[in-house]
């Protein structure tokens, strides 16, 4: 394969293929900007080729597309978030809904979908299903919304799947990753632009194997996302998991779980948790002396506001490693992404903020191809657009239940260099 450079990295010319032509276009724009973004990837690649793509799937579209939906189409189209703004996960969706408002805000540049403008109703969901349920009614209800991004967390999903099915509202969460959602609503409204944790947990179990663990204990949210990998884990494990705990987060208190572990004689723990009840977690393990066995940690946990409690960030550097996902490594669209990300908010993107930006411009391409304001129509031409879509976090192809094809995890170490705490990469899986 061809490559070509962009910053000094060498990247693979395939990944220019059509990140976002033609999302503001119209039908008729979307194939012109596929069109134009492909070949020019092939024949010269790089940045160049994807913004030539971009700008010409634009303009085409705007010209053949827009008078072709003009009729059906709102003045204003809706596009609705659920995201965790406080709660277990309030430091982690403050950062993700950026990706949002950016692929918004671009949409918005190039004269919205169809000549539409998009209006961005953002709801927060407090990390809490019963609130996400009733944030989604009112952006169902109220403000009239036929696709949702979000929500974040898998216990949300699972509480407003029925209700999506029910009144045929497209959900696109980046983050939610249980394998429950998956069977819990097949071949649903209900979609994701980040893999399965049937993916995360089998990461999990081979990084414990490939380091010679025998004596593993798993710990985890007693919730969808939390025994979803405990479950992957330990089938990769097999008779080598000794002990099984699922906890309560709002219990904010862990001797008795820690107790658990300490006495099981564990020389590794596969841990999944959230930000709140993981840095309560981390104090307590480091107090009972537990830095001094493995832990391998879910995403959950993958973040600078881990570091706010001096003890947990001690603990990590001591003990964590753990897995989250990431785009493919190399990808020209995730760097011209991040560059725009940097540009807009004056600091770099976190975990997930490229996969709320994808399943943003997936929604508005979706609503340019279907050329009508309907969800089911709307559902339809997502799952037609996305074999076709390579975004920040490279092709996101959905399968027949809304899932993701592929996903990719970086392994990560928590160092302490001149008096701070920070994450370095130290590896991928797969290999």
């Amino acid at each position: 394969m061809s490559s070509s450079t962009l910053g000094g990295k060498t990247v693979a010319i395939f990944v220019v293929v059509l990140i976002v032509v033609a999302v503001a276009a119209g039908v008729g724009g979307y194939y012109a900007g596929h069109g134009a973004g492909y070949d020019e990837g092939v024949k010269v690649g790089g940045a160049e080729a994807y913004q030539k793509g971009y700008d010409e799937g634009y303009s085409k579209g705007f010209a053949e597309g827009v008078e072709s939906v003009k009729p059906v189409l709102p003045k204003k189209i809706k596009i609705g978030s659920l995201m965790c703004l406080t709660g277990f996960l309030g430091p982690m969706g403050e950062k993700i809904v950026k990706g949002v408002e950016l692929a918004v805000k671009e949409i918005n540049a190039k004269g919205g979908i169809a000549g539409r403008p998009v209006e961005l109703i953002v709801e927060d969901t407090a990390t809490d299903p019963t609130k996400t349920l009733e944030a989604f009614k009112k952006l169902v209800e109220v403000d009239g919304c036929q696709v949702v991004i979000g929500p974040m967390a898998s216990p949300e999903v699972m509480a407003i799947g029925e209700y999506a099915n029910e009144r045929k509202v497209v959900v696109i969460s980046p983050t939610a990753t249980s394998p429950e959602i998956t069977t819990r609503f097949p071949d649903d409204y209900v979609f994701r632009t980040v893999g399965s944790d049937v993916l995360q947990g089998k990461a999990l179990g081979e990084i414990a194997l490939d380091r010679g663990f025998t004596k593993v204990a798993t710990l985890v949210l007693n919730n969808p996302y939390g025994i979803g990998i405990e479950e992957k884990a330990k089938e990769v494990l097999g008779d080598k998991v000794i002990l099984s705990v699922r906890y309560d987060p709002a219990k904010m208190d862990f001797r008795t779980e820690l107790s658990q572990i300490k006495d099981s004689g564990a020389d590794c723990v596969i841990y999944v948790g959230w930000y709140e009840d993981g840095r309560v977690m981390f104090k307590q393990a480091l107090e009972m002396g537990l830095d001094n066995i493995q832990w391998i940690v879910a995403e959950g946990c993958y973040g600078k506001p881990m570091f706010k409690v001096p003890e947990s960030a001690e603990f990590m550097s001591r003990a964590a490693i753990g897995t989250r996902p990431i785009a493919p490594v190399g990808l020209v669209t995730y760097d011209l992404f991040a560059e725009k990300f940097k540009k807009e908010f004056d600091e770099d993107p976190t975990m997930y903020c490229d996969t709320a930006y994808d399943a943003t411009m997936l929604a508005a391409l979706a609503i340019a191809h279907a050329g009508e304001y309907n969800g089911t129509k709307i559902k339809n031409s997502l799952e037609y657009v996305s074999q076709f879509y390579i975004g920040a976090t490279g092709h996101k192809m959905f399968d027949k239940n809304g899932d993701q094809l592929t996903q990719f995890y970086e392994i990560w170490d928590v160092v302490k260099e001149d008096g701070e705490y920070k994450f370095v990469g130290i590896g991928t899986w797969p290999k």
